[in-house]
């Protein structure tokens, strides 16, 4: 994960989002502080490079079942965390 601080970002906000574009995710610093992240809209990669990752894969629906449930437990912490 890249850090900045907020000012930082602000200056070079172009610069950043084409990180995040490419998977990057950015920890927001405030007078030393976390106080924010940008992260990928996907938080994960872009469909046609996961699609092309997972191409000749078989599906397997007990695999697909925990990586969804995983998916939604750290969706769940995710905004938790940005509740607090």
């Amino acid at each position: 994960m890249i850090e900045s601080t907020a000012a930082n970002l602000a200056r070079h906000f172009s610069e950043f989002l084409a990180k995040v574009e490419l998977g990057e995710s950015v920890r927001i610093r405030k007078q030393g502080r976390a106080v924010a992240r940008m992260v990928p809209d996907c938080d994960f990669m872009p469909g046609p490079q996961a699609a092309d990752l997972f191409k000749g894969h078989r599906a397997d629906a007990a695999t697909a079942t925990a990586i969804a449930d995983e998916l939604r437990k750290l969706e769940l912490e995710s905004e938790n965390a940005l509740d607090h």
